[in-house]
């Protein structure tokens, strides 16, 4: 089976999204939750796939649908990217879940 999605066109929408916002990659991985190296990446075209979670905290990071990232819409239709905010949170971007470590409780063997 053939891939279903282009990653060089998802990098390419990524870069243009986020120099159109003004933001650094340091800012959109801030406001993503993901890792800078994630989105240097998938901006540079070597990123092979990209689990759903980080695909949507991207999204909604710059302004658009998941579906425009990953090419299946071919134009935004949300209002309009973020405009930038350097110094600033934005009152409506709630911050990124806390990471941490599931503790597993023992188990007894038989």
């Amino acid at each position: 089976m053939e891939d279903q999605v282009d990653m060089q066109t998802m990098g390419e929408r990524v870069l243009l999204l986020r120099r159109r916002a003004a933001l650094s990659q340091h800012e959109l991985a801030q406001r993503a939750g993901i890792d800078v190296m994630t989105i240097s990446r998938l901006e540079r075209g070597t990123k092979k796939r990209l689990e759903v979670e980080p695909l949507a905290r991207l999204a909604v990071a710059l302004g658009v649908s998941a579906d425009y990232l990953l090419g299946i819409q071919a134009e935004t239709t949300l209002e309009a990217t973020p405009k930038p905010t350097r110094g600033r949170e934005d009152a409506h971007t709630p911050p990124p879940p806390a990471k941490h470590q599931r503790t597993r409780k023992p188990t007894a063997v038989a």
